[in-house]
């Protein structure tokens, strides 16, 4: 499955390029590896929770009350980080 991930949505998703830009731009290895560990964890987590949620049936039926809240703060937290990025280049 992730393999197949990698293969269509990579090419198409124009924000590890954009990653990858700031961290050469930075110059610094170590926040190079931050960054890119950062997309990494965000790019997987929503995989993540797909594939937890279809294999757990009854408890992704649970958590559809959660769904507004979750997104709510992901937003609110890409709002952020963009505006961050935004400030510091």
């Amino acid at each position: 499955m992730g393999g197949g991930v990698a293969a269509s949505s990579l090419p198409c998703n124009p924000g590890i390029f954009i990653v990858l830009g700031a961290a050469i731009l930075q110059g610094q290895v170590l926040w190079a590896i931050l960054l890119l560990a950062m997309y990494a964890i965000g790019f997987s987590i929503p995989l993540g929770t797909v594939l937890l949620g279809v294999s757990l049936g009854k408890t992704a039926l649970l958590s559809q009350n959660a769904d507004k809240a979750i997104r709510w703060v992901s937003g609110c937290i890409l709002l952020i980080a963009g505006f961050y990025l935004l400030a510091t280049f």
